[in-house]
């Protein structure tokens, strides 16, 4: 990966103005990939995770649109590099979330593209082409699935039988008495957060995400409400995230406003 410089020489457009055409990016690069994912092939990379040639494929194409769409903007993505912020802020691409999921037929897969500036998450794209679902949001404007606004989650806390999107390494650092709800995970960060957003999770619990995997996710959450922390109770800053390989180091969380939950 490598850091570039970024062009200050653009105007800078309003988030809401960008949604049409980076609606029309995102279910391209969605749409072509899912077209290709029979039979697609695999290769693993130097930290044992999976990557394919629709990953690659699926974010020059992104970046390309995006370059277009905004120029005074910098452009992180998963597979092809780091830029720093720009004028307009910083993109984050992940191209294809549950790249796992993807290479071995699963539908729980998803293309994510977020803007966010200084510690302001601008806009959300994530489009799960399989299941034919696309999340939108910008700051400001609330946020919508498939064209319908996406109703505020409710607050309270998380009842035993809800369930709760909770990676096995959570499990592995902690106690399950420590944790509420019934654990599920479908190993797509995109299925768990946008399933958080329109409550088929009551919350989410995350670790070692990088922010190319939570931008979009985070302006969605933010438009519908959620409470999004670390779970100690400390607030999630997005500064030291902007950095190459940074991840979050300890759990954080996207629940319900007032869960009183904590780690």
């Amino acid at each position: 990966m490598h850091s570039l410089q970024v062009s200050h020489n653009f105007p800078v457009r309003q988030p809401a103005e960008l949604l049409p055409e980076l609606e029309s990016i995102i279910r391209e690069a969605g749409d072509t990939a899912l077209a290709a994912q029979a039979g697609i092939s695999r290769e693993i990379k130097p930290d044992g995770s999976i990557v394919t040639p629709a990953d690659k494929a699926a974010e020059r194409f992104i970046r390309e649109r995006l370059s277009a769409l905004l120029p005074s903007a910098g452009i992180t993505g998963e597979e092809l590099g780091a830029s720093l912020e720009g004028e307009a802020g910083l993109w984050l691409i992940d191209p294809i979330d549950g790249t796992s999921n993807y290479a071995f037929g699963s539908p729980s897969w998803g293309v994510s593209i977020g803007l966010v500036r200084g510690e302001e998450p601008l806009l959300g794209a994530i489009y799960l082409p399989a299941l034919h679902e696309l999340y939108v949001a910008h700051a400001g404007g609330g946020a919508a699935l498939n064209g319908k606004r996406i109703p505020p989650i409710p607050a309270g806390k998380v009842k035993p039988e809800e369930l709760v999107s909770c990676p096995d390494r959570i499990l592995r650092s902690c106690q399950r008495t420590e944790l509420c709800g019934k654990l599920r995970h479908t190993g797509a960060f995109v299925i768990d957060a946008t399933y958080t957003a329109v409550q088929r999770f009551r919350g989410l619990i995350g670790l070692r995400e990088k922010l190319y995997d939570i931008a979009a996710s985070l302006c969605i959450a933010r438009e519908v409400n959620a409470e999004v922390r670390y779970a100690d109770g400390s607030p999630l800053v997005l500064e030291p995230l902007k950095h190459e390989h940074a991840k979050l180091e300890k759990p954080w969380l996207m629940f319900p406003k007032g869960s009183d939950f904590y780690l």
